[in-house]
């Protein structure tokens, strides 16, 4: 009996083009950034890739798998792309009790997957919310807000595809969430969540 090969393929998100903006001396503020770890929903703790097949039926792809935990893997890019922003000066992972920091930030993740239509066009999922706090005895929170990803196209078949639109959605994500961070050296004020 011939051994089969393993069809098993890994993915990781990535992002592309976060080159650091270029920042002149008292041009903005520029913050030191925490990041909680991102909070997933049970359903996406796997190291299955996940498809939406129905309004309540998901599969899991058997051959498909992150090469990393999911949570892990949004954090790394949200840490990259907010590293990239303006008023960002500095990002630490897995970040509560680090009284260095200006703003500490808790990111839940609502869906991230694909989303298979029969004889339709197949798209991705992605979906967040979170919660800017400053930090210290008396950290408030300064802001509330969220994210979901436009229409995006996915084939329906190609993982390498999939893993890579909802990489961009996760950096779109992390550029609204930046554009919520003061853009001025101003303390923060009270909680905004416009």
């Amino acid at each position: 009996m011939q051994p089969h090969a393993d069809p098993t393929k890994f993915y990781v998100l990535t992002v592309q083009g976060t080159a650091s903006a270029n920042v002149t001396e008292g041009d903005v503020k520029r913050w030191k950034v925490g990041l909680r770890p991102v909070e997933v929903p049970a359903y996406l703790r796997t190291k299955f890739m996940v498809v939406r097949t129905g309004t309540n039926e998901i599969h899991f792809a058997d051959f498909d798998r992150w090469a990393e935990p999911l949570d892990q893997g949004i954090g790394r890019v949200m840490k990259e792309t907010l590293g990239s922003a303006r008023n960002v000066e500095s990002v630490i992972l897995n970040s509560h009790g680090d009284e260095s920091l200006d703003y500490d930030v808790a990111i839940q993740i609502l869906a991230c997957e694909g989303i298979r239509v029969e004889n339709g066009k197949s798209s991705i999922r992605f979906a967040a919310t979170w919660e800017v706090r400053t930090v210290g005895t008396n950290s408030t929170a300064v802001k509330r807000g969220g994210f979901t990803a436009g229409a995006t196209d996915w084939d329906g078949k190609d993982y390498g595809q999939l893993a890579a639109r909802l990489g961009a959605a996760i950096a779109d994500a992390s550029k609204m969430l930046a554009a919520d961070l003061a853009m001025n050296a101003k303390p923060p004020g009270k909680i905004n969540t416009e």
